[in-house]
């Protein structure tokens, strides 16, 4: 049995999955006793929090089922109450799948060993996710990947031609244990979705790995993108003030839909007053460019309601502290931007004098699923940009109708993790704003040395 996503139906042969028919799906993965998700509980809204509902969603022990951890607390928001809930029991089903591993159904070996065996597999030429200093600094935590690096290989399916092609497992699943011999490279939840249908889990899987991407070159490479103009959308302006204005924040929309041609907004979230927690950010990709604004705000006020639970734990990270040793998880990136210390060297993201308008923003067609699938991967691949596409689903989940899958580019720039793990190899977000007219050649090998404050 192959690892690889299935060959997907016919666009239009699947429709949307209507709430009814997905807390049918849903349900059977909560119980307190022998759920994938032991606990669903609604959370108390504070004054700095999204004025919308809010769930949080508990993991059982997955030690015990799948001899691994997953992450314990997810969570979803929002202003529908049962769509909150359902995509806090989605991303905790999303993150347990993630960490199951079909070890029998992986490959092990180098990749001219398993070319010799007429596997199809990713080329090293492909994928560079370092620099090269990085590889040769002291007790460096990754190794290059070459022809003759012996690795984890797991099936995938390339979505611009539905090949089967062999690539590297290391970032393709949440498993810390896969990382033991040679990683070359390790996964987040980059390309990770859940869905009540295979189409609609890739669809969230493409959309992340475009947002991630514009983000990451915009972050990296200090670029300042057109703010979108909130008062042209009526959507997008009601929104923000039902939600956001009763927190006391201020909100930009920045147009990211430069990279990739699909609609991408960062949202900015700013708290100027002394004493505040200043700042969080939150991105989205959509068909819709005022979906993708009204969900990047939602992430963006959630992502600040996280730095002001580590200020008020009293958690904190020197700023002036070897980053290398001090910032190796998420928790710690958003902790050292709790308090503000590099607030100012944040404020390229939403300074543009430049507008853009929802309405000059890319559209895609989205009457099922399967028919935003084929144009976000023709989109892509017009540009170059390679999609495999590997089944995550454990036994369990699939059992009970939901499906995980992983999406990997080898071009697209990923969110990363840790200051000394940051993924500053991909030859994409050095060159793409070159190419477009961003940046002038020469300049490829800036890279902003702050650490990011992205979730």
């Amino acid at each position: 049995m192959t690892t690889a996503l299935a060959e997907p139906a016919p666009a239009g042969a699947v429709p949307w999955t209507s709430t009814a028919e997905a807390e049918r799906i849903m349900s059977a993965f909560t119980s307190p006793v022998v759920g994938i998700v032991r606990r669903v509980f609604e959370r108390t809204r504070d004054t700095y929090d999204l004025y919308a509902y809010s769930w949080g969603s508990e993991a059982c022990d997955s030690e015990k089922v799948l001899g691994t951890p997953c992450n314990k607390v997810n969570g979803g928001g929002g202003p529908s109450h049962e769509g909150a809930r359902l995509a806090a029991i989605g991303e905790t089903v999303e993150r347990y799948s993630g960490a199951y591993v079909p070890f029998d159904r992986l490959e092990y070996g180098t990749r001219a060993e398993l070319t010799r065996r007429g596997l199809d597999c990713l080329s090293p030429r492909q994928y560079k996710p370092f620099a090269e200093w990085q590889y040769e600094q002291s007790n460096a935590a990754h190794v290059r990947f070459t022809e003759s690096t012996w690795l984890p290989w797991v099936q995938s399916r390339r979505l611009s031609d539905g090949a089967l092609v062999w690539i590297p497992a290391h970032p393709v699943y949440l498993r810390s244990d896969l990382m033991h011999v040679n990683p070359i490279g390790f996964a987040t939840s980059n390309g990770l979705a859940y869905g009540n249908t295979a189409d609609e889990a890739l669809v969230s899987a493409l959309l992340e790995l475009v947002e991630r991407d514009a983000v990451m070159i915009s972050w990296y490479k200090r670029l300042s993108r057109p703010l979108i103009d909130i008062e042209s959308d009526p959507r997008v302006a009601a929104y923000i003030a039902k939600h956001v204005t009763p927190t006391g924040c201020s909100v930009s929309l920045v147009d990211l839909s430069v990279f990739s041609g699909i609609a991408v907004v960062l949202a900015v979230v700013r708290n100027d007053l002394p004493g505040a927690v200043p700042l969080g950010l939150g991105g989205a990709a959509s068909h819709s460019p005022a979906a993708a604004a009204t969900k990047a705000v939602a992430e963006a006020v959630s992502t600040r309601s996280w730095a002001v639970a580590k200020r008020r734990a009293g958690e904190y990270v020197d700023p002036e502290s070897d980053f290398d040793q001090t910032l190796r998880t998420f928790d710690d990136q958003i902790t050292l931007h709790a308090r503000g210390a590099f607030v100012e060297e944040t404020r390229f993201l939403d300074s543009s004098t430049e507008r853009s308008t929802t309405d000059t923003m890319p559209v895609h067609p989205s009457g099922s699923p399967g028919e935003l699938r084929d144009a976000l991967i023709s989109r892509l691949a017009a540009d170059g940009i390679d999609l495999y596409a590997v089944d995550l689903t454990s036994p369990d989940v699939r059992e009970a109708g939901g499906h995980v899958v992983k999406v990997f580019s080898p071009q697209m720039q990923p969110l990363d993790t840790g200051y000394r793990r940051r993924y500053l190899g991909g030859e994409r977000m050095h060159s793409r704003p070159v190419e477009l007219g961003l940046l002038e050649p020469g300049s490829e090998g800036a890279v902003n040395p702050i650490p990011h404050p992205f979730p």
